[in-house]
């Protein structure tokens, strides 16, 4: 799939683009609240460790859509970046980060 555009994000490897397109795909192809729930199911049998890491990177995803300015979302995404800027807002900072264990 391609993306948008990768200007100014440095840290990106081939890595997490392999990721983001997989990720991407089973979205793009499967959203509806089955394939949400088996994502889910899937993810709670994992080691507690990754589930942990998970968290972390949902939490970060989060942080990074509630810092979204206004003019970088649209009605296809406004209600993630709100929900962003309200995990932000409610959230402590202390609280966001979670630890890798």
């Amino acid at each position: 799939m391609a993306n948008l555009r990768r200007v100014g994000f440095d840290t990106v490897t081939p890595e997490a683009i392999e990721l983001v397109e997989k990720v991407t795909s089973y979205l793009n192809t499967s959203l509806d609240d089955a394939a949400i729930t088996a994502f889910v199911d899937e993810m709670s049998c994992q080691h507690r460790t990754l589930q942990q890491n998970f968290t972390r990177m949902c939490a970060v995803w989060l942080e990074h859509l509630g810092t979204n300015v206004a003019n970088q979302y649209d009605l296809r995404n406004e209600a993630s970046v709100m929900l962003g800027r309200e995990f932000i807002e409610k959230i402590p900072s202390e609280k966001r980060h979670l630890p890798t264990v």
